[in-house]
């Protein structure tokens, strides 16, 4: 027993002796941590006649070379003791220089409509456009600020707000307005002249955005392999981390501070073929029910039965004419507790955002003075000439009015829109023809994917295609769908006289093969 004890206890103590050499051998690597250093380090002058950028680079990825973050610190502190004075100055006033980046906000100005109707036209620009707000305000909070319209046509439609409870029933003043809605968008689709989107306006707008990007994530890029923070001395992309968290800080906060709680995007063009529809579920039938919600009745359109559409005459593409997006937004009166949380969560998450970034740029060692000026230039600029760019983008695209932004104060409201929109063609029955209707093309509208003819629903394609592209989508191409190219094949709906297209196909295909039969034999 007294053997088996002594044993033990000698392990013990080899086990506590072996971590202290442990520890202490660490704590004497890092004591004597090599020294990253540059020649302007003791330089007696003006540093900028010794600076290069490779060298300063070189110097934060080498106190960083170590994979033990307490030999990155004393790494660091062995750096800083080979400054002199006129160094550390310079080091002090650029991290100062740097700390004002957080207030970039306040030079951007007061947010406008802008980016929201680049959003709204073009996903994928208002996005590019988000990500060069850094932090800025980006979407207004007032409905006001959305209907005033930015060119001389008439984008932005505002409802009258009824007296009363919001959700009473609509009255004839109420209804003759949205009616008058809608023959706008009637007339704007309608006219013989098209309006062309000036594609060339907007790419060359979209690549200057893309330019600005680039150049400001590279000088964060370079900035930030120099810097070291003396709190988070492993950290390489803290100046990408600071970009993070103010976009999606900003992000969430101008969605949570939105004054719409509900929106629609509806995609009415014209059709530039004789299209004949039969069978199918009209969704105008659920949306005249006052039991049934748009919002259920639109999040279950794919089990409306589809009807089969068939392309008469003429199968050669031809590009519509004409092609409007219909945004229809239900002003948020205030009545939900989720939208008034995440407000006060925004604004407390904004704020800490601003104090850790403030308080990152401001500590940040090791910063040259002609980096920080780089770095705080191209940002600013990115963020200045980004919001100027937008303006100068919706201001060229607003002269084809792109975009009908419909502003309605209840969800009855919005269902009475979006009905009479999708009963804009006037030949809306299948067993109705007017002697005119070569004259006046028929209309389709597109709906979270689903395309509509004629009250009918017809086809169906990804919706991220018109939420990527925007107005830069082409309308859907209804010879996708055409039935007439199943005739052949037996496939029609039994009972239903083929058409003289669909006839002269079946001949043919009968006669190809019996030629490819006779090369066989």
């Amino acid at each position: 027993m007294p053997l088996r004890r002594s044993s033990l206890t000698f392990q013990a103590r080899c086990q506590i002796l072996s971590f202290l050499l442990a520890t202490l051998s660490a704590f004497a690597y890092a004591q004597d941590g090599k020294i990253c250093a540059t020649e302007p380090d003791q330089y007696i002058g003006n540093s900028q006649d010794h600076f290069q950028i490779t060298s300063w680079m070189g110097r934060g990825v080498c106190v960083r070379s170590h994979s033990v973050d307490l030999a990155c610190y004393q790494t660091l502190e062995a750096t800083l003791k080979n400054l002199n004075f006129l160094r550390v100055g310079e080091y002090t006033g650029a991290a100062s220089v740097l700390a004002l980046l957080p207030t970039i906000g306040a030079l951007l100005g007061a947010p406008t409509t802008e980016i929201w109707r680049l959003l709204t036209v073009v996903p994928f620009g208002g996005g590019l456009a988000m990500l060069l707000s850094f932090g800025g305000a980006i979407l207004p909070v007032r409905v006001e600020d959305y209907g005033k319209d930015l060119s001389s046509h008439k984008v932005s439609f505002r409802a009258k707000a009824a007296k009363g409870h919001q959700h009473q029933h609509i009255d004839d003043e109420t209804y003759a307005e949205l009616d008058s809605v809608v023959k706008h968008i009637e007339a704007r689709m309608r006219q013989d002249q098209t309006m062309r989107l000036p594609k060339g306006h907007l790419w060359i707008g979209l690549l200057a955005m893309v330019a600005l990007f680039f150049g400001a994530q590279a000088a964060m890029t370079i900035t930030e392999q120099g810097g070291v923070l003396p709190w988070w001395c492993m950290m390489r992309w803290w100046m990408h981390l600071w970009y993070g968290m103010v976009t999606v800080t900003a992000i969430a906060e101008n969605w949570a501070q939105l004054p719409f709680r509900e929106t629609w995007k509806l995609f009415v063009s014209d059709i530039p073929y004789d299209v004949k529809v039969r069978g199918g579920d009209s969704i105008i039938a659920k949306l005249d029910r006052p039991e049934q919600s748009v919002d259920r009745v639109l999040h279950g359109l794919a089990s409306l039965k589809a009807g089969t559409a068939t392309v008469q005459g003429s199968k050669q593409y031809t590009r519509p004419l004409n092609a409007v997006l219909v945004v229809i937004s239900v002003v948020n009166h205030g009545d939900q507790r989720i939208r008034s949380l995440l407000r006060l969560l925004s604004k407390c998450t904004s704020i800490a955002t601003f104090v850790t970034g403030t308080a990152l740029f401001a500590s940040v060692q090791l910063l040259a003075l002609p980096m920080a000026v780089m770095v705080l230039t191209l940002v600013l600029a990115a963020g200045v000439y980004g919001r100027a760019i937008t303006g100068w983008i919706v201001q060229g695209v607003s002269k084809t009015e792109p975009l009908i932004h419909v502003i309605v104060n209840s969800t009855e409201e919005a269902q009475h829109v979006i009905a009479r929109i999708l009963s804009l063609d006037e030949y809306g029955t299948e067993d109705t023809e007017s002697p005119n209707e070569s004259e006046v093309r028929n209309l389709q509208v597109e709906l979270h994917g689903h395309v509509f003819v004629k009250r009918r629903r017809v086809a169906h394609r990804t919706p991220w295609y018109l939420r990527t592209l925007g107005v830069l989508a082409q309308p859907f191409d209804l010879r996708n769908v055409d039935m007439s190219k199943l005739s052949a094949h037996g496939e029609v709906q039994e009972g239903t006289p083929p058409s003289q297209s669909e006839l002269e196909l079946g001949l043919l295909r009968k006669e190809d093969r019996q030629a490819s039969n006779v090369q066989s034999f």
